[in-house]
C-alpha cells in the first residue's frame, strides 16, 4: 500500500449550469463556498469534512490532464456516480430538504441491509443520496 498523506478527499461534478448547481449545493444542501474561480467558473464547497467542486462542463483541460474534457452526465438514467451524504437521521434531513425545495425521488427507504436512504437529484440529474447507515453494532 502507498504510504502518503490525505488531508481530504472530494469529486468534480461537470455542471451546465453553474450558478444553477451553485445555488442548489450552497442553498438548499447548505454546502460553503471554500474557493470560487471565475475563468472558468469553478467552485470548491464544503461543509464538515466533505468537499465537493463544480466546474461549468466543456472547457479545455489544464496542461497537467491533456486532453480531457469535463463533461455533464450523457443519460441520467444511467449515472457512474452518486453523491453520499451520510446522515445520523435521514428522515429529519429528508423532510428538511424538502422544505428547502428539494425533489427526491421517493421518501426514505429502508434497504434489505438495513438503515435507511432515499435520492434527490441535482439540476444536472446527477443523484444526491441521504443515508442513514444501519447500526451493525
Amino acid at each position: 500500500m502507498a504510504d502518503f498523506a490525505l488531508d481530504q478527499a472530494g469529486t468534480i461534478l461537470a455542471v451546465a449550469d453553474f450558478e444553477a448547481s451553485l445555488e442548489f449545493y450552497t442553498k438548499r444542501l447548505g454546502l460553503e463556498p471554500v474557493m470560487m474561480f471565475d475563468d472558468p467558473p469553478f467552485a470548491i464547497l464544503g461543509r464538515d469534512s466533505f468537499r465537493l467542486c463544480l466546474a461549468e462542463q466543456g472547457h479545455p483541460s489544464a496542461d497537467d490532464s491533456p486532453g480531457v474534457v469535463m463533461q455533464t452526465l450523457p443519460d441520467v438514467m444511467t449515472p457512474p456516480v452518486r453523491i453520499v451524504l451520510w446522515v445520523p437521521d435521514c428522515r429529519a434531513a429528508y423532510n428538511a430538504l424538502v422544505e428547502e425545495g428539494v425533489h427526491f425521488l421517493t421518501p426514505p427507504i429502508a434497504p434489505p441491509w438495513g438503515g435507511l436512504r432515499c435520492f434527490a437529484t441535482d439540476p444536472d440529474g446527477y443523484l444526491v443520496e441521504l443515508e442513514e447507515l444501519a447500526d451493525h453494532g
